[in-house]
């Protein structure tokens, strides 16, 4: 791999963080990289439509000396886009890939968000020796119990063209104001900070996210919450669900039945719940998590 300069933000002085770069599969990842790379390691996993660089905030907060290792999946931040679509498989087979090579024969802390938790929560059930501790941030399988397929609709798009760049914004100060308009719980300096490291400035001036925008059409793999179960039953490692404060409609735990109904599904599973924070709670409230996530780690 190919290190990189070290990232600062002139929005928010926090650790230091360098890009790495790696192939996977055919596909070159960026890897972002804090603390001490002879320390104790720490995976994370960020959602859909996000970056690595968006774990800044909860590293910041971190109290103890870990080697984090934060991959941009495919389609996200600085790895290349997939040739047309995204499905959960390969998700999961870059995840061991990238384990592979990175950390051989090892246990390892994983926590990952929203999509990232839902694929560590995947993987553990398949790869549990490879899993040391899980931590799954508002991640708890799909949002619905059954994934609807339209098999006309589904087959009619892959014949459409690939989406566009899309309008994009005319500075990274619009794109702050967009962040903060979606969560109102995000400072100025935060929002530049993810807007800085979300985008990019593309040749005609407009400042564009940083992911591929034919994410929004993957396929996934898994269509029930039954499917998800049979997959986790494989987790025998601790594991802790830290989920919003904030309820989002069709949330799984929108109804306390259908939460149940998931954690029956990995009954040794911890849960938390955060007050004052929506979907992005590792934005919104960093140090709790961080203070969550290394209680359980540690333990």
């Amino acid at each position: 791999m190919n290190a990189e300069a070290a990232v600062a933000s002139a929005a928010w002085a926090g650790k230091p963080s360098r890009c790495e770069r790696l192939r996977v599969r055919h596909l070159t990842y960026a890897i972002r990289r804090w603390g001490d790379p002879a320390a104790r390691p720490l995976v994370l996993l960020h959602g859909v439509q996000d970056c690595a660089a968006t774990f800044q905030f909860v590293v910041d907060a971190l109290a103890q000396s870990w080697n984090v290792i934060a991959p941009d999946w495919r389609g996200h931040g600085h790895s290349d886009r997939a040739p047309r679509d995204y499905w959960m498989h390969d998700f999961l087979v870059d995840l061991d890939t990238l384990l592979d090579d990175l950390l051989p024969d090892a246990a390892i802390d994983i926590v990952g968000h929203s999509m990232g938790g839902n694929i560590g929560c995947l993987y553990a059930g398949l790869r549990p020796k490879r899993v040391r501790r899980l931590v799954s941030l508002d991640g708890f399988g799909p949002l619905v119990d059954r994934v609807p397929v339209n098999m006309h609709a589904a087959l009619s798009s892959v014949l459409q063209p690939l989406p566009g760049p899309g309008a994009g914004y005319s500075s990274l100060d619009e794109v702050a104001e967009r962040l903060m308009r979606a969560n109102h719980r995000l400072s100025p300096e935060k929002a530049r900070f993810l807007a800085e490291h979300s985008t990019a400035c593309d040749p005609d001036g407009r400042y564009r996210w940083l992911f591929d925008r034919s994410i929004r059409s993957s396929s996934p793999t898994l269509h029930t919450v039954a499917e998800w179960g049979d997959v986790w039953a494989g987790a025998t490692m601790p594991v802790l669900w830290i989920a919003s404060g904030d309820v989002r409609l069709n949330a799984p735990y929108f109804g306390s039945q259908a939460f149940a109904e998931r954690h029956r599904l990995l009954p040794h599973a911890e849960t938390r719940r955060i007050a004052e924070s929506g979907h992005n709670l590792h934005h919104d409230q960093p140090a709790e998590v961080a203070a969550l996530v290394e209680d359980f780690l540690m333990s």
